[in-house]
């Protein structure tokens, strides 16, 4: 359809008594071969390309206050118009609008706060990047120095391209002119390239604007929920928000817009005032260590450190602006040496006298909660090393989270049974490092009360923010803000120079809202590179409960208690002391309580002698790992420590207990001699029942305990474990490891490891064979009662919000109400809407019953770690006569949207006729609202 350019002056339009002078401000999306249209009273106004991508005009006002914006070709054509009406209201004249896109602006409140900050952070003229709206920077390049970058992202590593920037915001345009880089490594991979841009004049208070693409990401929120984390903690890192990317012709879509920790940063965010004295920092890649290599560049210039800002005043440096690395890894490295077996609180002050401890404490909590497995702690890069003058400390900086809840993407860095064991928490990147390196956190983790620290900062994070209640609203309301653009973003990747190397992902609209969700997106390469295995709620469900109990079992001494080769413990005023030799003789007392039937309790002093013994021999080298044993190690280097299963040293239970290897440390014995003076006696009257079987693994569960609906956990809270031969471990998972099974092993929820058991078996064999005729008619029922309160949000609905609002609406399992087969199919909720239920009205004739029951009941005896039971199968033949209607997918059960130009589960049928739902909501007649992806429930379709 071609539209009559409406001339300049509007002088036709006479049909007010007032006019006034209407202007408007929109942003085009598209690339620059396209203009922008104001359509008013059915007539089409080619605007003004003030700063591109921004379009301006003016008009008289006239009789209606609705418009349109159209897209227009440089012939003044219209190509495509706008699918949502709007409003001129007192503010349009003050804001710039954005193409195709509803005028929002989206709260993004913060996460609850756990720790104050531990830095200043802003200054008037640098503050965090506004988060509620998404910004559109476009960027006229020199094209041959930008094809450079472009089409040789890895030849052309340090080139550059001049170019022109417009930098829009919702009230404000800047334009500046700037160098453009690639950033990044494993980005430069993709045909989505990530950006920086040196500017000539400060933005925000800003030199350089980085864009991150997330081009593996199907949420593009994993970074911006990392960056909100490390604020919740007090951790100071770079602010986040989004931003759309156009460079020249190519529209690249949506960006993470992201700072740079340069000098501005540092000023404004770590002091609190942007003319402060700022140290040296250096930027790291996979292998920083932080060990001590010599003092000189050369001897760091292995690919793992970058010189990024220097403190030329710097009276120490000499001109030497390696300088402060080097410092800080040979000072780190005599305190090693002074303090390695020194638990007082002397080693921690000396630490803290030159390293700010608490901030990385911090921030390691964080990256093992999320996974983090690009970061410092897995993989000692992205972080950069600063030298606080103001504080004469050396700090770590945490930077780039693309690497988050994703878990472990099945490496060979990290355990396989890393979601089944809580230490995990604490020693999940034991082995990520380059060549296992782990020097530097080890040395830290020695020191009990470093470590004791760690675990304090886990329970308060989890019982503050790291949980699904905490951090789901910040989810929902990224969402709110990012949805539409996401959508547009997923659909350019095929739209963009086809000459750009690189892999690409054909995320969808479902991948989105799924993986923000409790769904992961599977690896399918004919589609997509990266797959995403856990979706971002159902990450931090399983992670939180995980190092929940870790942290919980930690506090309470489960893991590590405190040792000294010399204590005295004690109890009933009895001291004892505890000479480590090779034999070690421990003697203890305690008093223990016994609780008997016959409502009869007792109080027993008890006197325990137990002997302990190593096996280690002199061939077997020291570890020089602090806390690490085993084969890997070799023996804990402090006396009196046991080497557990997973090769840590200690003096626990879990260290000398099940598992324990004994040639690398002390282990418990079995022989022990045992004193008891009982001094109040019980007598109990017990039936005993035997049958002999030698059996290692048994249950004790019976049916009244339900079966966990959770994969992997057990317990009083879940129930038995759903796959049979499992054991439900004391931290409440499902395996069958000797952690599992062994100690502390609960043999109600699955079975565990016992010497002596009662076992009888009983085989029933049943055969019937049945013919049915059955004649079913499928309705849409619900179940929702009176009781069930109706949500007050829009289009939302579930356990958080209530009932769908609309009638004839079912809640999806993602907690949105519509009427598709996604929210009426698997996983709607029926008391919050309606549903698909397909057995509703079943009519059954019985023609045929034959029945058999065989019963043998037989007593076994066998030797083997597993018992495995054998019954025959029930057979049952049925035949089946089923009736089906189908009906028009338009039903007068679908509402009609209230929305303007809106239409689809979300909204209802398009409210004016002859029109049709596109495939992204929105109501029109053009082929891209009839043709592929068209929703005929919501409206016509060609």
């Amino acid at each position: 359809m071609k539209f009559e350019l409406l001339p300049f002056a509007l002088s036709c339009l006479t049909a007010f008594i007032k006019a006034e002078s209407w202007k408007f401000n929109v942003v085009s999306i598209k690339g620059p071969s396209y203009d922008i249209g104001l359509k008013y009273n059915n007539e089409v106004l080619k605007m003004e390309p003030s700063e591109f991508p921004l379009f301006t005009t003016t008009i008289e006002s006239g009789s209606s206050n609705n418009y349109k914006y159209v897209l227009l070709d440089k012939d003044g054509n219209v190509v495509e118009e706008e699918e949502n009406e709007r409003t001129y209201t007192s503010e349009t004249s003050s804001i710039n609008e954005v193409y195709n896109r509803e005028n929002k602006v989206v709260d993004i409140p913060p996460l609850p706060k756990v720790y104050d900050p531990l830095f200043k952070s802003g200054t008037n003229k640098y503050q965090e990047y506004d988060d509620s709206e998404i910004y559109t920077l476009y960027a006229d390049c020199i094209e041959s120095e930008y094809n450079d970058l472009k089409y040789g992202p890895f030849v052309n590593n340090e080139k550059t391209a001049n170019c022109t920037v417009n930098f829009i915001t919702r009230t404000e345009t800047y334009q500046r002119n700037a160098t453009l880089e690639l950033i990044g490594y494993d980005s430069r991979k993709y045909k989505k390239l990530s950006w920086k841009f040196k500017l000539s004049k400060k933005i925000f208070g800003r030199k350089t604007l980085k864009f991150r693409a997330g081009a593996n990401e199907p949420t593009l929120m994993r970074d911006k929920l990392s960056v909100e984390l490390y604020k919740s903690v007090g951790v100071p890192t770079y602010s986040s928000a989004y931003s759309r990317v156009i460079i020249n012709d190519d529209v690249y879509g949506l960006y993470n817009i992201v700072d740079t920790l340069g000098t501005n940063w540092l000023s404004s965010i770590i002091h609190g005032n942007e003319k402060a004295h700022t140290g040296t920092s250096y930027k790291t890649y996979a292998g920083a260590s932080l060990e001590y290599l010599g003092e000189t560049q050369k001897d760091y210039s292995i690919g793992s450190y970058k010189l990024d800002e220097i403190d030329e005043d710097d009276p120490e440096a000499n001109g030497n602006n390696y300088y402060r690395l080097a410092h800080f890894a040979k000072t780190y490295a005599n305190w090693i040496d002074q303090y390695q077996n020194d638990q007082s609180q002397a080693a921690v002050d000396a630490l803290e006298n030159f390293f700010n401890l608490e901030s990385l404490l911090r921030q390691m909590v964080i990256e093992s909660l999320t996974f983090a497995f690009d970061d410092f702690w897995a993989n000692s890069g992205n972080y950069a090393l600063y030298y606080n003058p103001e504080q004469s400390k050396y700090q770590i900086i945490p930077y780039d989270f693309d690497g988050t809840f994703h878990g472990s993407k099945s490496s060979k860095r990290f355990d396989k049974d890393y979601l089944e064991n809580p230490e995990n928490c604490i020693n999940w990147a034991d082995h990520a490092r380059v060549n296992e390196d782990n020097y530097f956190v080890g040395a830290l983790l020695n020191h009990d009360i470093i470590r004791n620290r760690y675990n304090v900062i886990m329970k308060d994070t989890i019982d503050r923010v790291f949980n699904v209640d905490s951090i789901s609203p910040l989810i929902e309301n990224i969402r709110n803000l990012i949805e539409v653009d996401v959508v547009w973003n997923f659909g350019l990747i095929d739209e963009l120079d086809n000459e750009i190397p690189g892999y690409v992902n054909h995320y969808t609209h479902e991948d989105f809202i799924g993986n923000i969700n409790y769904d992961r997106v599977k690896y399918n390469p004919s589609v997509n590179r990266n797959s995403a295995d856990f979706g971002l709620k159902q990450w931090i469900k399983t992670r939180s409960e995980e190092c929940q109990t870790y942290a919980v079992n930690a506090i309470n001494g489960e893991y590590n208690n405190k040792t000294t080769t010399t204590s005295i413990s004690t109890t009933a005023a009895t001291a004892t002391t505890t000479t480590t030799t090779t034999t070690t003789t421990t003697t203890t007392t305690t008093t223990t309580t016994t609780s008997k039937s016959n409502n009869t309790n007792t109080d027993t002093p008890t006197s325990t002698s137990s002997i302990t013994t190593s096996t280690i021999k002199k061939y077997i080298p020291t570890s020089t790992v602090p806390s690490r044993c085993g084969p890997e190690y070799g023996a804990c280097a402090r006396e009196g420590q046991c080497c557990s299963k997973y090769n840590y040293c200690g003096t626990s239970d879990a260290h000398c207990g099940a598992g324990c290897q004994s040639e690398f440390g002390i282990c418990n014995n079995n022989n022990t001699t045992t004193t008891t003076k009982k001094t109040t006696t019980t007598t109990t009257t017990t039936k005993k029942t035997t049958t002999t079987t030698t059996t290692k693994k048994t249950s004790t569960t019976s049916r009244k305990i339900p079966t966990s609906t959770v994969s992997s956990r057990c317990g009083p809270e879940y129930g038995a474990c759903a796959r049979e031969g499992q054991c439900c471990s004391k931290y409440n998972y499902c395996g069958t490891s000797d952690a599992h099974c062994g100690t502390g092993c609960q043999s109600e929820f699955g079975i565990c490891n016992n010497n002596n058991t009662t076992t009888t078996t009983k085989k029933t064999t049943t055969t019937t064979t049945t013919k049915k005729t059955t004649t079913t008619t499928t309705k849409k029922t619900s179940t929702t009662s009176k009781k069930i309160p109706t949500s007050t949000v829009s289009s939302r609905c579930g356990p958080e919000y209530g009932a769908c609002a609309l009638e004839g609406q079912c809640c999806s399992k993602y907690n949105y109400c519509g009427t598709s087969d996604a929210h009426c199919g698997t996983g709607c909720q029926s008391e919050f809407g309606i549903c698909n239920n397909k057995p509703t009205t079943t009519t059954t004739k019985k023609t045929t019953t034959t029945t058999k029951k065989t019963t043998t009941t037989k007593k076994t005896t066998t030797t083997t770690k597993k018992t495995t039971t054998t019954t025959k199968k029930t057979t049952t033949t049925t035949k089946k006569t089923t009736t089906t209607k189908k009906t028009s997918t338009t039903s007068k059960k679908i509402p009609t949207s209230t929305v303007s130009s809106r239409c689809g589960p979300e909204y209802g049928a398009c409210a004016r006729e002859g029109q049709c739902c596109s495939k992204y909501n929105y109501c029109g007649t053009s082929d891209a609202h009839c043709g592929t992806g068209c929703q005929p429930a919501y409206g016509l379709c060609n």
